[in-house]
């Protein structure tokens, strides 16, 4: 019984992490940054940083649920045509869907997190949750170190194996001036990859140390 408990625990608090660092990006705060940034290339077909953040922030929303298909597909430019074609929408369809599926995953994962953290203290099993929590972070160490090192070696290669995984043929291959390729050029997404490791290599660090110091603690005073 305790030996599922860890395996569930250490899965959810991976989740939690990893799908945390994700959900960072999916706000309009991560979009300020990376629209301020001078890393990010200035649109070469009209698009001023403040209609790029508007487009940007509508995109975010309509991912997290918060627009419907129909005002999504009615953003339109100033002289009334569409911003996004319908391959565009469609594709944005199928990621706000894959969004969706993802978010529930991390809902459930916190949630199963937290009532294993109070299983653990009305069962006393808080040794089994401390090494859950370490072997946690030593597993998102791991998967992190991989992913960035593809982000800086070949990150084109990185993104076409990501896609291909979630979507399908070429569905989500755009042309230079469409609408968004020119919201979120590859920069963005470099960026997106490498925030989504930092943030969770820093939770992953702070787990494996508070529940490695706990340990060791333990069999100190044992």
């Amino acid at each position: 019984m305790k030996t599922i408990y860890s395996i569930i625990l250490t899965i959810a608090f991976i989740l939690v992490i990893l799908i945390g660092g994700i959900r960072i990006c999916l706000t309009h705060f991560f979009i300020d940054l990376e629209y301020n940034s001078p890393h990010l290339p200035e649109d070469q077909y009209g698009f001023t940083r403040d209609t790029r953040s508007t487009l940007a922030y509508q995109s975010v929303d309509y991912l997290l649920g918060k627009i419907s298909d129909a005002e999504y597909g009615a953003i339109a430019l100033p002289d009334g045509s569409p911003v996004f074609n319908e391959r565009e929408l469609s594709h944005m369809q199928d990621v706000r869907d894959l969004t969706q599926i993802v978010l529930r995953i991390w809902y459930a994962s916190i949630a199963i997190m937290l009532v294993s953290i109070f299983l653990a203290i009305k069962l006393n099993w808080r040794m089994a949750l401390r090494k859950a929590g370490k072997l946690a972070g030593e597993i998102i160490f791991i998967f992190i170190i991989l992913v960035l090192c593809a982000v800086f070696l070949n990150f084109n290669q990185l993104f076409t194996i990501f896609h291909s995984f979630f979507f399908k043929g070429d569905t989500w291959l755009f042309y230079v001036n469409d609408s968004l390729i020119r919201l979120f050029p590859t920069p963005f997404w470099v960026n997106v990859f490498v925030t989504v490791g930092v943030v969770s290599f820093t939770l992953a660090f702070f787990l494996y140390f508070a529940c490695g110091t706990l340990i060791k603690k333990n069999k100190e005073e044992v």
